[in-house]
């Protein structure tokens, strides 16, 4: 993990010298970021494989209660999908995740893009989000997995009742941030050595959800032990990556402020980046390190 951090550059250190030059690069944007709201069924072209993902337009569009943001399939997710895939993703040319890394997905939403990319490449994906977003998640990496990092997609295998198979190294648990008891929730699915990486793609979109969606992650990077000597440098610490679109800076702020209090964060350099998620795109991705005193 030692050759990762040291690509990183230095730490964000100044939480509004961060906001302005971000913002000054890229005004923010009036656009929510969702690839089409309208569609019931989305064919998409991701790192030279084509998905198809159903969506729900009706439920995106209800009054439910704790909100219906997971129904759509948002451009963040497409733009941290690629990148993920990248032959030169840092995270994966370091080895700071590699082929046996458990991975875990704050708000998945229904798309399953991400578990679709990384199935190959890690041993297990666990995708989270809400209850109500569940069935539709399941259904579409069911339908869009595959078993190796080709561009062919696996045409879906169907059960005795006409049932998608699940991918076998893919869960999907239901975790809400403001309701659920992380800590049980790891232990019942079987996480209590904790995770390699915690991904979390556009979950930054109003001030409600910043508390708990930070305090959320720093319960789940807790669980792994770290070095008191080296930190950051530990080969156990668990590796937060935030990947956003950037909208109100004021939202923003307050984000960056609460999770730079429990993390040490560094933006992923230019160089490291695929190039729909480099400066001027309107897109950031951020590292987080769980801070030694956070720690239980």
């Amino acid at each position: 993990m030692d050759d990762f951090f040291a690509k990183l550059g230095g730490e964000i250190v100044d939480v509004d010298e961060e906001t302005f030059d971000l913002f000054s690069q890229c005004p923010s944007s009036q656009d929510l970021g969702m690839v089409d709201a309208a569609a019931s069924l989305l064919e998409l072209s991701v790192a030279g494989r084509d998905f198809e993902i159903a969506q729900s337009p009706g439920l995106l569009q209800s009054s439910r209660g704790g909100g219906t943001t997971g129904a759509a399939v948002w451009r963040s997710s497409v733009r941290l999908a690629e990148w993920l895939a990248w032959d030169r993703n840092p995270l994966f040319t370091t080895k700071a995740l590699h082929s046996e890394s458990t991975i875990l997905e704050l708000g998945s939403g229904i798309s399953g893009l991400v578990p679709c990319i990384l199935n190959s490449k890690v041993s297990k994906f666990i995708a989270t989000d809400q209850a109500y977003v569940l069935k539709a998640l399941r259904d579409n990496i069911a339908m869009n997995v595959t078993i190796s990092s080709t561009s062919q997609k696996r045409k879906s295998s169907r059960t005795s009742d006409g049932n998608v198979k699940p991918a076998v190294n893919i869960d999907t648990v239901a975790l809400d941030w403001e309701n659920d008891d992380v800590t049980s929730v790891l232990s019942e699915n079987n996480l209590k050595g904790g995770v390699d990486a915690v991904l979390a793609c556009d979950c930054v979109y109003n001030y409600a959800l910043i508390e708990p969606l930070v305090q959320t992650c720093a319960e789940i990077c807790s669980v792994r032990s770290y070095s008191d000597e080296e930190p950051a440098r530990s080969e156990k610490q668990t590796i937060c990556v935030v990947a956003q679109q950037l909208r109100q800076p004021d939202v923003f702020e307050q984000w960056l402020q609460t999770f730079h209090r429990s993390f040490r964060v560094w933006r992923m350099p230019e160089e490291l980046l695929s190039a729909d998620l480099k400066a001027g795109s309107g897109f950031v991705v951020h590292i987080g390190i769980l801070r030694l005193e956070v720690r239980r």
